[in-house]
């Protein structure tokens, strides 16, 4: 009887012993949820988004002509001026003393002149007597304008109506002929400017050219139509785009200024639709590369949201507005793994969350 207690242990010990086999046996293994997009749904939608940034209609930096203090600095950034407007002024008191020389130069040069007009009919002084004269006062008269428009380039007015968006100098300052004193823009009507990929430009003509919105993360749920302004048919020689300028007008109750980000979004012609249509584009980042090459994990569906990844190689082509073409590889209707890829492998169990 001495054994009893310990056969009794014996006995509990093996019994949960095999309860918690049993319980592991039927704990099925944890899924990792993964994230998927059908290819082909998501880009092929009849619309082109680029990025742009807001440009003012016009711009102009303004300078002073010719050199000198500053005596009147008449407005600041972000006055609206209209045309004509004075807007800064220099000490224009040597000009003044110059003019008065300048003025009595020419008044001595003209009397002159005329006395000589009268001598050279009679012979009095010579015809190169004659002509000296007339020589001195065509300087003088000269001298005397210039030094009249000095006094006009003395002033800085608003060559247009519009917005000082920047102040470059203070008051009493010393500056430079041609330097920049305010920077002016119209902003009556705004611009949009965007660049456009070759991929999209050889798609577009001017008899099938598409409606374009402007589109503002800060201003939800509405759109702005633009108007085509100036297309360049140079393209740039860093990004090999080519620049569009597009126009809308302004809108009331909101600050849209110069400098702000902006996406452009243009309704794709059926040209455009129908290469897209037979083309396979998956986002850049879902292909990964190794030593074999470039490849993409799909997930092959078994049911109740469970799939079996399945790594494919690929063939990729150019990198374009609407995504990574996918030359071969991969095909339309496929489950591509877009999130958590550097995880994945040939064969592994997960389950699926469509994007």
């Amino acid at each position: 009887m001495k054994y009893f207690p310990l056969f009794v242990g014996i006995i509990a010990l093996l019994t949960v012993g095999c309860s918690q086999q049993s319980a592991e046996q039927n704990e099925e293994p944890t899924l990792r949820l993964v994230r998927t997009i059908t290819i082909g749904d998501r880009f092929e939608n009849a619309f082109n988004e680029l990025p742009g940034v807001v440009a003012a209609n016009r711009e102009a930096q303004l300078s002073f002509r010719i050199s000198g203090q500053v005596e009147q600095l008449l407005v600041r950034e972000g006055d609206v001026v209209n045309e004509g407007q004075l807007l800064a002024a220099l000490d224009d008191a040597d000009i003044n003393i110059q003019l008065k020389s300048n003025q009595a130069a020419y008044n001595k040069a003209l009397a002159d002149f005329n006395r000589g007009k009268a001598l050279v009919g009679n012979g009095t002084i010579s015809q190169s007597d004659y002509n000296q004269l007339e020589s001195n006062l065509a300087a003088a008269e000269a001298s005397l304008e210039s030094t009249k428009q000095n006094l006009l380039y003395a002033k800085l007015e608003a060559p247009f109506s519009g917005v000082v968006a920047k102040r470059d100098i203070e008051n009493f300052e010393e500056v430079q002929a041609k330097q920049t004193v305010f920077i002016l823009q119209d902003v009556s009507t705004i611009d949009i400017k965007i660049d456009i990929p070759e991929s999209i430009m050889i798609l577009t003509s001017e008899d099938s050219a598409p409606e374009v919105v402007a589109i503002f993360d800060a201003i939800p749920d509405q759109t702005f139509p633009l108007t085509f302004k100036e297309i360049a048919t140079q393209a740039d020689n860093e990004t090999n785009t080519y620049e569009v300028t597009m126009s809308m007008p302004r809108v009331e109750g909101f600050n849209i200024l110069p400098g702000m980000s902006v996406t452009a979004r243009a309704t794709r012609n059926a040209v455009q639709n129908e290469q897209i249509a037979s083309t396979v584009y998956v986002p850049a980042h879902a292909v990964l590369e190794d030593g074999i090459g470039r490849y993409a994990f799909v997930a092959v569906s078994e049911g109740d949201g469970k799939a079996t990844v399945q790594r494919k190689d690929v063939v990729t082509g150019s990198l374009t507005s609407v995504g990574l073409e996918i030359v071969s590889g991969l095909e339309k209707g496929e489950k591509l793994v877009v999130a958590g890829m550097s995880r994945m492998f040939d064969g592994l169990q997960v389950k699926v969350e469509s994007e």
